[in-house]
């Protein structure tokens, strides 16, 4: 388990939290035509469109553990940011203890999301910025939810 790091410009000490910290695992970015996006996307940063889930397209790794997600939505309004990232915590353990950590921090429950392959929490933090805390699925979800850069 991942414990609240410390930082040389932090007025937090890392020592009196014991409880698990996130990870950012994906950057989200909103769009209105996946096959477009993933067509500027993709060349930009030299991805290959990979496996599509209900709204989303996997584009592929960015920076170490974090993938770039294409979302899919109706449209891109200026009262909601159109890039977020997503959460998770280490194990599916994690999540509860997490989201509860958000909101003693200042942060809300937006909505949550729940599908047979996935499941999200949408968070605010305390200026309204929206981001997923994402609940790592059961084993079997994985290996049946795995992709590859470049297709599945």
């Amino acid at each position: 388990m991942k414990t609240a790091r410390s930082s040389a410009c932090s007025d937090f000490p890392a020592a009196a939290v014991a409880e698990p910290v996130a990870s950012i695992r994906y950057l989200v970015i909103d769009c209105l035509d996946l096959d477009r996006s993933a067509a500027f996307w993709g060349p930009l940063l030299g991805l290959a469109a990979g496996r599509r889930l209900d709204n989303y397209l996997f584009m592929g790794p960015v920076l170490p553990g974090c993938d770039l997600v294409l979302q899919e939505v109706d449209r891109v309004t200026a009262d909601k940011s159109p890039v977020h990232f997503d959460i998770q915590g280490s194990n599916e353990d994690d999540f509860d203890m997490i989201l509860a950590r958000t909101v003693r921090l200042g942060g809300r429950i937006v909505e949550t999301v729940t599908e047979d392959e996935y499941e999200l929490t949408v968070m605010a933090d305390p200026d309204g910025n929206e981001f997923c805390l994402n609940r790592i699925p059961s084993p079997g979800i994985v290996a049946s939810a795995r992709y590859s850069v470049g297709g599945v």
